[in-house]
């Protein structure tokens, strides 16, 4: 038995009855702590020692059949090569605490069975030789043990063969096997792993599509004539597969390709299977080059975002209503951060002006001499806070041999000490950042990571007058070395921040100056009394900053005028970095301008096309709006289908008047203009461009419903009488009918077999016409 491939070996799932499975988990909850793998290992033996779908009624009802069930398990555990022997005992040892939970349960009697972890013990001697009385079945034993290779330098590997075992039977395994056993010992182990993971997956794609109806055993299929089409059939179901699992689809063609060519080597060369007539279908991938336009609002919105944004929006209300909803939201959780920040940004203001009052008003506490002096003994502290400034800027940062936040009066209070001083902390840059993003989201953590107030001459580069403007320089790497450099024009506002930051942090870059360290150049550090820090990424550092994001939520400094809640607050801290400030101010524009122009300079972006742009929705908005039209298109069919039904409201979870206003909204009616890629902007003029999208492409999802419905309309439409009044819609329906089905009907995909499957299928089931006729009437 190889204990590590049991969870793999499919005929296990079978091996025990469902009820019994499900007792036993539940009880191996209770009773160990290793389940799965014992479960694994129980549900082996019963597959090799009892039939299948073991039920347990045998040894539930007896305490002498219990045992004897019991102990020939510990011999089947001792039997089993490739587990060591501590690992038996330990193994052994759970079970025996979840049978014993059973026994208890079932009010059966367990027997003592003493283990031992260093030797076979006489109790072990007896259920080996139970066991090894009992006849065991080879072909099963065989299949417990899965199926190995080695690889070049001796080590061993498993082939998960069990989808080819379980649907084409021992003989074609082993055959399959014995080539592979061959083929691994020329390859290394690092080669031979990702092999085997390929040609598993291969495994797994022609056992999928494997049909015996179609009259042909898996030797046929895999001949010359036919090996072709089987398996590109095989690379179709695995390319949706893995579609659908949302991986790359580049890598799964690359990896096909490396899967044709492992088998050739391994089973055509060898003359296991023959070649095909025709070459293998291996498809090269090209990443699209004309794909539809796109647009970022400062990177790819959260989760958390995504739901303060757009959850609990009524599907009955109009799109433009919801959009207002958006808006809406944005403003008052964007209104909440910039007004703490603000009022944060005041007190620095506040607290600075104080402080210059105090240098002109405080004494100094000498360095040396003060200690046990009772002149000194409340010279400084939290009540002599005049002191205690004069006496921080007299003698500086870290200021030698002493226990600064003693001298200074604020022992065990590092942080109450720094906000008296007006030092620049994590928490304060944190505000201060955050109202400059607001103004400018233009402005990102790489930006401020590189923003130089000084260049190695010391000039001032970083903050500069140009003519009557004042502005804030720095890099952005990505955008290449001739558009690295990055200018800000500062607004009044915006101004008044940065030449505050630049005195906030004014101490520690003299200090940084005169210890060498070139770090004095940079805009963005932080103080305390003791050292001078310069963030090497300042959206770690600001994330860090407990004290602002406990401001955020202290209902206290909320602004009773704006609609915010203590959730709320917790909601809009937990969310709070710069990039998704940038992402916030980016969808505040586009809602505010509904021009992707805009937002794009806002951020900084290069100019894109502007007929593309100015069409086109951020990708959360259109995500948000993609989903909410099928949900609106499904329950409007839903109210059509059952208007006559007691389950109607059930159904679509409405209330009556809610009903009325949707179906007055999105009742089945023409398409939304969003589809056009819509919302208009708000002031247009003549010698704009057209702002619409030209599809010259529909693609269609084609199942064999939709087709049966297409069909239904079509011969409704054609067969009606000229008094006959259809609602708009049915025009746009009635013309995608004709052409979907007139194509198939001319076999122009006659090589698609699935989509010919599904035709031939709808052809032979219609649905009753006169059912769908009255919904498409007026």
């Amino acid at each position: 038995m190889n204990v590590k491939t049991l969870n793999e070996l499919s005929l296990l799932k079978t091996a025990l009855s469902a009820e019994y499975s499900n007792y036993l988990a539940s009880a191996a909850k209770s009773a160990i702590s290793k389940t799965q793998i014992v479960l694994n290992i129980y549900a082996a033996y019963c597959y090799l020692v009892e039939q299948g779908n073991y039920t347990a009624f045998n040894i539930f009802n007896d305490s002498n059949s219990f045992n004897a069930h019991f102990q020939s398990f510990i011999g089947f555990m001792y039997d089993s090569d490739g587990i060591t022997a501590i690992r038996k005992y330990t193994l052994c040892n759970e079970f025996k605490h979840l049978f014993r939970y059973i026994a208890q349960d079932k009010q059966l009697t367990l027997d003592k069975v003493q283990l031992s972890s260093s030797k076979i013990t006489e109790d072990v001697s007896s259920c080996l030789a139970q066991y090894r009385n009992l006849k065991i079945d080879k072909t099963k034993a065989d299949y417990l043990n899965g199926w190995q290779v080695v690889s070049k330098e001796g080590k061993s590997h498993e082939a998960h063969l069990d989808t080819l075992y379980v649907n084409f039977g021992e003989a074609f395994t082993n055959r399959v096997h014995l080539a592979m056993t061959n083929y691994a010992y020329t390859q290394k182990s690092t080669s031979l792993a990702h092999i085997l993971k390929d040609l598993k997956n291969l495994f797994v794609g022609i056992s999928t599509v494997y049909n015996e109806r179609d009259g042909l055993i898996i030797e046929a299929l895999l001949s010359r004539n036919h090996v072709q089409y089987f398996f590109h059939k095989a690379f179709k179901v695995l390319f949706v597969r893995s579609q659908v699992a949302q991986n790359s689809p580049k890598f799964f063609h690359s990896s096909w390709a490396n899967t044709i060519n492992y088998y050739t080597e391994c089973f055509i060369n060898t003359g296991v299977f023959s070649e095909p007539h025709k070459p293998f279908i291996v498809p090269d991938w090209k990443d699209p080059k004309d794909v539809a336009p796109t647009f970022s609002i400062g990177g790819n919105t959260t989760q958390s975002e995504s739901s303060r944004w757009f959850a609990n929006i009524p599907l009955k209300i109009k799109d433009e209503e919801a959009v207002s909803i958006i808006q809406q939201r944005v403003e008052r959780d964007m209104a909440h951060v910039r007004y703490i920040c603000l009022l944060k940004f005041e007190e620095l203001l506040e607290r600075e002006g104080r402080n210059k009052a105090f240098l002109n008003t405080g004494l100094v506490k000498p360095l040396s001499g003060t200690l046990g002096h009772t002149q000194y003994k409340h010279f400084v502290g939290a009540d002599k806070l005049d002191n205690t400034v004069a006496t921080f800027y007299a003698h500086g940062i870290a200021a030698k041999d002493l226990n600064y936040l003693s001298f200074l009066g604020f022992s065990g209070n590092a942080s109450q000490l720094c906000t008296e001083l007006n030092l620049p902390t994590p928490s304060t840059l944190n505000a201060l950042l955050t109202l400059l993003v607001m103004e400018h989201p233009l402005i990102t953590p790489t930006w401020l990571a590189k923003w130089e107030l000084f260049d190695v001459n010391g000039n001032m580069v970083g903050y500069k007058q140009v003519g009557n403007q004042h502005i804030a320089v720095s890099y952005k790497s990505r955008k290449g070395s001739t558009n690295a450099q990055q200018e800000v024009v500062l607004n009044e506002f915006s101004k008044s921040i940065v030449e505050f930051l630049i005195r906030h942090t004014h101490m520690g870059r003299e200090y940084l100056k005169g210890a060498g360290d070139v770090n004095w150049r940079k805009m963005i550090l932080t103080t305390t009394v003791s050292k001078v820090v310069c963030p090497s990424s300042p959206n770690k550092t600001l994330s860090s900053a407990n004290d602002f994001y406990d401001w955020l939520q202290d209902s206290s400094l909320f602004d009773k005028s704006n609609d915010i809640t203590l959730k709320d607050a917790q909601a809009i801290s937990n969310i709070h970095s710069l990039r998704s400030i940038r992402r916030h101010r980016g969808f505040q524009i586009y809602l505010e301008t509904r021009s992707m122009d805009a937002v794009a300079e806002a951020l900084g972006h290069e100019k894109k096309n502007a007929n593309l742009l100015t069409s086109y929705l951020p990708k959360p908005l259109m995500d948000f709006f993609n989903a909410r039209w099928v949900r609106q298109f499904q329950n409007a069919i839903l109210l059509e289908a059952m208007k006559e039904s007691v389950y109607r409201l059930d159904a679509v979870n409405m209330i009556d008047q809610d009903i009325e206003e949707f179906l007055k909204h999105h009742g089945i009616s023409n398409f939304p203009e969003h589809f056009d890629h819509g919302f208009a902007p708000q002031t247009t003029n003549d010698n704009e461009a057209s702002e619409s999208l030209v599809f010259d492409q529909l693609t269609y999802t084609i199942s064999t419903s939709l087709l049966q419905l297409l069909m239904a309309i079509r011969l409704v439409v054609e067969s009606s009488d000229d008094g006959n009044s259809f609602l708009d819609v049915v025009s746009h329906w009635y013309q995608s009918a004709v052409f979907v089905l007139d194509t198939l009907n001319s076999g122009k995909h006659s090589a698609d077999d699935d989509l010919m499957e599904m035709f031939d299928i709808a052809t032979n089931n219609k649905l009753n016409a006169d059912s769908i006729k009255e919904a498409l009437l007026c």
